[in-house]
């Protein structure tokens, strides 16, 4: 993107509600760092709000956006979309449910990871299909030796982070044993992280100046997730996370990119352009 391409997004007006919104989120958790007595209360309440604004950005243009199987990029769109009221729901259950109304500061596992779990399919099957699409455009221009070097990267990056993953989850546990229905989720979080990861990097790396602006948002989107999924492990790991954690800024953020994507869509839906 170049410098005026910048200026103009952050002239935008949805941009500018979207960063006011996110430093807003940075100085209520500065706030509740110094005021820990309130961070339950208070991350618990931004969580799900944040969360519906990208399902809430592309309600108004559903409708004309559609859904077809012939256009990938409307398959992938409403696959994040889906995603994304499936992560709301997950954190309506975890935060308003667990947390306010129950009291419970870390309710892992329950009924909440059946919906952080089943977020993960949609969205990794719609990047999958559209990245998939682009790959084949892309490939007659690619060498033998790009595709090699860029395969060799992403399963590495997908390994190395499911290791990483995983072995801060045991190391979580000291020791102790793992009860089944953790150690299953525990594998589950892994697997879905380290193949989002795959499409995540195989997309910067091969589709590179095919994407648009909405693939590259998600992207972004997915690859915040990640970050903040292997983060909390280590701070599990070593008793460091709590409530209010300025870590669950990435996750708040990856949110708020989703409602940019959404927003992109809309705007590519008025004016008419390609994807």
């Amino acid at each position: 993107m170049d410098k005026k391409g910048l200026l103009d997004l952050l002239r935008d007006p949805f941009y500018i509600q979207t960063i006011i919104i996110f430093v807003g989120c940075i100085a209520i958790y500065i706030y509740i760092n110094m005021n820990p007595v309130l961070a339950l209360a208070l991350s618990a309440i931004i969580y799900p709000a944040i969360a519906f604004i990208p399902v809430a950005t592309y309600i108004p243009n559903m409708r004309e956006i559609g859904v077809s199987w012939e256009d990938k990029f409307s398959v992938m769109i409403f696959s994040q979309w889906l995603g994304a009221i499936i992560w709301f729901i997950a954190e309506v259950i975890w935060c308003w449910y667990y947390n306010l109304y129950c009291g419970i500061e870390n309710p892992y596992p329950s009924v909440a990871d059946v919906f952080y779990v089943a977020a993960y399919i949609p969205v990794i099957v719609g990047l999958t299909i559209y990245v998939a699409v682009l790959y084949r455009i892309v490939r007659p221009e690619l060498s033998t030796r790009d595709k090699i070097i860029s395969m060799v990267a992403i399963v590495c990056s997908g390994i190395i982070v499911g290791v990483l993953y995983w072995s801060m989850i045991v190391l979580s546990y000291m020791g102790e044993p793992i009860p089944p229905v953790e150690f299953a989720l525990n594998v589950t979080y892994v697997v879905l992280d380290a193949i989002l990861l795959v499409v995540v990097v195989f997309g910067f790396l091969v589709i590179r100046g095919m994407m648009g602006r909405v693939l590259t948002l998600f992207l972004i989107s997915s690859l915040l997730v990640i970050v903040f999924n292997v983060g909390f492990a280590y701070l599990e790991a070593y008793d460091l996370y709590y409530d209010g954690h300025p870590i669950e800024l990435l996750d708040i953020l990856s949110y708020l990119v989703d409602a940019l994507a959404f927003y992109e869509v809309a705007k590519i839906t008025k004016s008419g352009e390609g994807t």
